[in-house]
């Protein structure tokens, strides 16, 4: 009688059982390696009107996820924010982002690109809500972008004055209008527009809260000398700027120039007079405490919400040019 061959039923279990353990691992590996999340936040301001055909679109804020700050973007983290509401609102939203550290990128024409590091982390939820540092309140959880850069070099300075000046008076139907010098959105390059870029005149990308900690944007520094293009006789009115001042007490700026190429007429052109010797300014809570050729310091007797960091505009230099040229007036 034949003998019939079995097979070994417990060596074979043993097998499936490590067969299945393998597999089991690897495909919980893999499923960690590849885990994704949804990305959300909120961003301000967007136009909120189509003054002529693809206006909104050229006026639009895009948001992007960077391995480095002057890395590309893949176009799957590349996306544009959608209007919310008719006060300037915008979210935007990315899908399957893989676990990781990002650059937070966002653009919109005429203003100066905020950027942020941000961790994809595969903790919590599998929505992560993104959200500026609580160190500038002033945001109130939503990204808000700073007018005035009009040339895009993340810094509002002379550049952008002239490239406004070139096409003032232009509107949306004009060929030569440009976006990124309508900061109001309002369809028009006028005088509203060089109202708003003098309020962040001087300011830079790395000014942001959250943008201290982004590789490449700690070079451009907290103040930013203001660079002017001058011709001899001719009048400039140059705004000094302060960002994120908690309080006045005790401080004092100081702004220097090039005597050889501008001579001071006021220090103070939102006043009534012209104040260029010691003393106090009436009515705008600013000392002149020294002044000499090519500097000047300043003291501020202005208030500030407690816990609210305040930036702005605090006074308006004239100058008159003695040379035509490029000169600087800086602020420390």
């Amino acid at each position: 009688m034949a003998r019939t061959r079995t097979r070994p039923v417990g060596i074979a279990l043993i097998l499936a059982i490590l067969l299945g353990s393998v597999f089991l691992s690897y495909t919980k590996t893999a499923g960690s390696a590849n885990a994704s999340k949804t990305v959300h936040g909120y961003v301000w301001p967007m136009v909120t009107q189509e003054w002529a055909a693809g206006f909104m679109e050229g006026h639009a804020i895009v948001v992007e996820l960077r391995e480095t700050i002057n890395t590309p973007a893949l176009e799957e983290l590349t996306t544009t924010a959608a209007l919310l509401d008719n006060d300037g609102n915008g979210e935007f939203t990315f899908e399957d982002v893989q676990i990781g550290d990002y650059v937070l990128v966002i653009k919109r024409p005429g203003y100066l690109t905020r950027c942020m590091n941000v961790t994809v982390s595969d903790s919590g939820s599998g929505i992560i809500e993104l959200a500026p540092p609580n160190t500038d309140i002033t945001d109130e959880g939503i990204f808000k972008l700073w007018w005035g850069d009009c040339d895009g070099n993340l810094v509002v300075d002379g550049d952008d004055s002239v490239m406004m000046t070139e096409l003032w008076n232009t509107n949306a139907n004009n060929p030569n209008y440009d976006p990124s010098c309508d900061l109001d959105g309002n369809g028009r390059i006028d005088n509203s527009d060089a109202l708003l870029l003098m309020m962040h005149y001087g300011y830079s990308a790395a000014q942001y809260a959250g943008a201290e900690d982004v590789d490449a944007l700690s070079d451009l520094g907290t103040y930013i000398p203001i660079k002017l293009t001058v011709s001899q006789d001719e009048e400039y009115l140059v705004p000094i700027s302060v960002r994120n001042i908690s309080t006045f007490t005790g401080k004092t700026i100081t702004v220097t120039y090039n005597p050889a190429m501008l001579q001071l007429k006021n220090t103070a052109e939102h006043a009534y007079g012209a104040y260029t010797a010691v003393g106090a300014i009436p009515d705008t809570g600013v000392t002149i405490k020294e002044i000499t050729q090519g500097s000047v310091k300043l003291a501020f007797d202005m208030a500030v919400p407690q816990g609210k960091p305040w930036s702005g505009v605090i006074t308006v230099f004239r100058f008159q040019a003695l040379d035509t040229g490029i000169t600087t007036v800086s602020v420390e």
